[in-house]
């Protein structure tokens, strides 16, 4: 009876275009996001075998001899990436929409694109703790929100995995969209600490962030993870640029 009377006060409607659906999107915006849909999982190793251009490379040696790859002149230290969207269309829309157009109900439509997705609860169920990537304090004073931790906590109450805010960030920072990509590893170095370490020692360890571009964010964070004792690092993002 009360979601009756909710249904008729509050008629659920799509979080894309407003009209009267039952679902978070409705059947004709389902269809404009699907042609930007991935759901892809990259490894910090294919990632590297990418950026190399001679015959010459040898994949077995590179396993036996590298404990972290060095792709454009930076180690990586995250193990894997998966990403939901390519970063074009309605999909960059919507999460600027999200990000700075004050929309924070978005998040369930995007909590829900993970959600309906056996890849993503295989990842859930195989680690131990997700993290969202945090704000400064005028970014989140700016916004009133944190766009990643919203749907990381949509995630974790779904799939029971541990959601831990454990990361500050403890200086502020310029918006990397705004910086050349040459700038942006140096823009976050040591921006971001761990407030409990002992809380990811030898654990699986998800970190929940909206855009992946060039990665430096996510390099970042991982790196003081492994240093902190992560046994690895799975980069979650809803689209990647």
């Amino acid at each position: 009876m009360l979601d009756f009377v909710l249904n008729f006060l509050f008629p659920p409607s799509c979080i894309i275009c407003g009209k009267y659906d039952i679902h978070y999107i409705c059947k004709k915006c389902e269809k404009r996001f699907e042609k930007y849909r991935k759901y892809n999982e990259i490894d910090n190793f294919e990632l590297f075998k990418n950026k190399i251009r001679t015959p010459k490379f040898c994949e077995n040696s590179q396993i036996k001899y590298r404990q972290y790859y060095i792709i454009d002149n930076q180690k990586i230290y995250w193990d894997k990436l998966l990403y939901v969207f390519e970063y074009k269309g309605i999909v960059r829309k919507n999460i600027l929409q999200y990000k700075f157009g004050s929309k924070p109900y978005i998040s369930n439509f995007f909590g829900y694109e993970f959600l309906k997705s056996k890849k993503v609860y295989e990842i859930l169920k195989f680690c131990d703790i997700i993290i969202p990537v945090p704000l400064d304090k005028n970014k989140l004073s700016q916004r009133g929100y944190n766009q990643s931790e919203l749907i990381a906590k949509i995630l974790s109450e779904k799939s029971k995995i541990n959601y831990e805010k454990i990361l500050l960030k403890v200086r502020n920072t310029k918006t990397q969209s705004l910086l050349q990509n040459i700038d942006r590893k140096k823009n976050v170095e040591n921006a971001f600490c761990i407030k409990n370490p002992e809380l990811v020692k030898d654990k699986k360890v998800i970190i929940f962030d909206d855009i992946y571009t060039t990665g430096a964010t996510a390099n970042e964070i991982s790196r003081i993870l492994k240093e902190a004792g992560a046994e690895s690092v799975f980069i979650l993002v809803i689209a990647k640029d």
